[in-house]
């Protein structure tokens, strides 16, 4: 196991992580816009690399306008349709127009399907983080909460998988993940959120929805983690990239977050109306 490696950029990258989540505002924003930036880059050449032939700018181009899109909800500076439903409704046009201009129809559809899925998975989840950080009162807690308990299950996951786990979860997808790493996943990051949740002193909610929201996140944690698993798959990659020392590529350190955020957003905003 590559553990020093993922200690060390732990060590480096979770305080300023945290640091700008408790600063908030146009900081955050940038952070994770940046983030995103390189996922999108990491997505395009995978999917390139395996013959699928996206048009590259314009894929990154439309991840980073759904994310501006979902994070101008929350920033309120639309006027008419909302910025998310003018956003999508940009992305769709712009693929459309550079497959006309391409004047190749012959795997048009597929190189907009797999631009147009990649620039809505990883724009649309990832602002998520974003509108959790702007929940009022207590956005920057529970950006904590999610963001601790997915490290929490991760870790929890591939420790005792690498460890002990004999059965794979999904062999064909990712033949190192096991059954026991899915199981300590969930068993380590529902106590995570209850702790995490106690020590903010999140009143919005309570002892039992910290339960569900832990159990709830943790599942979809990994389930995130597979859905880029199988993206690697086919692509043929065991990394995203080697940006990061014993994590891979931003792609791999994020992708926990790509169902993990927007379940989380929507269940605790729902929740908290309820």
């Amino acid at each position: 196991m590559m553990v020093l490696p993922r200690i060390l950029t732990a060590l480096v990258g979770i305080p300023l992580l945290l640091t700008s989540v408790y600063i908030g505002g146009a900081l955050f924003l940038v952070v994770l816009a940046t983030v995103v930036l390189y996922m999108l880059s990491e997505y395009v050449r995978m999917v390139n690399a395996a013959g699928y032939e996206v048009c590259g700018p314009v894929t990154v181009a439309s991840g980073v306008l759904v994310f501006a899109g979902v994070a101008m909800e929350t920033l309120r500076v639309s006027a008419g349709g909302t910025p998310a439903a003018v956003a999508l409704t940009v992305v769709l046009l712009l693929f459309f127009l550079v497959e006309i201009v391409r004047r190749s129809p012959a795997g048009s559809l597929g190189r907009m399907g797999v631009g147009f899925a990649g620039a809505v998975l990883i724009g649309w989840s990832m602002a998520h983080l974003f509108l959790i950080r702007d929940l009022r009162p207590q956005g920057a807690a529970l950006t904590v909460l999610l963001l601790g308990t997915v490290w929490v299950c991760d870790t929890g996951s591939y420790v005792f998988g690498s460890l002990w786990g004999r059965r794979t979860l999904a062999r064909a997808i990712s033949p190192k993940k096991s059954v026991l790493g899915a199981i300590a996943g969930v068993a380590t990051g529902v106590p995570a959120m209850v702790v995490f949740w106690r020590a903010f002193r999140v009143e919005t909610l309570s002892a039992g929805q910290a339960v569900l929201l832990g159990a709830v996140v943790s599942v979809m944690s990994i389930v995130s983690d597979l859905a880029e698993s199988l993206i690697k798959r086919d692509c043929g990659f065991k990394d995203s990239d080697n940006l990061l020392p014993g994590h891979g590529g931003m792609l791999d350190r994020f992708d926990s977050f790509l169902f993990a955020a927007p379940v989380f957003y929507e269940l605790v905003s729902l929740l908290a109306n309820g």
